[in-house]
């Protein structure tokens, strides 16, 4: 018997630590490729990558309502901008540089 409950104890704390969750793969372009910072802020928290030919990927990012916020490396930043993120899965994000 104490056999057969370690093995359960074990297969749910897999499942805990394996996916009780999937967040979102967010890949980011920006029109023109220009290159600079995105920062996303949530609910979910902060996240940002810094755009190489215009493009750039958050990943982990947990679903909800964000905001976006662009700043190029050289010029002034975009307007924040509201979105929604999913989920999981992927999401694309396009944004417009100044």
């Amino acid at each position: 018997m104490k056999r057969a409950v370690a093995t359960v104890t074990c297969a749910l704390a897999l499942m805990l630590t394996t996916g009780a969750r999937a967040d979102a793969v967010v890949n980011v372009h920006v029109r023109g490729g220009v290159d600079g910072q995105v920062q996303l802020s949530g609910d979910g928290g902060t996240f940002t990558c810094t755009t190489s030919q215009g493009s750039c990927t958050l990943r982990s990012v947990p679903g909800g309502r964000y905001v976006v916020v662009f700043k190029p490396k050289s010029g002034s930043a975009t307007a924040p901008k509201n979105v929604m993120i999913p989920p999981d899965g992927k999401a694309d994000l396009h944004i417009a540089a100044k």
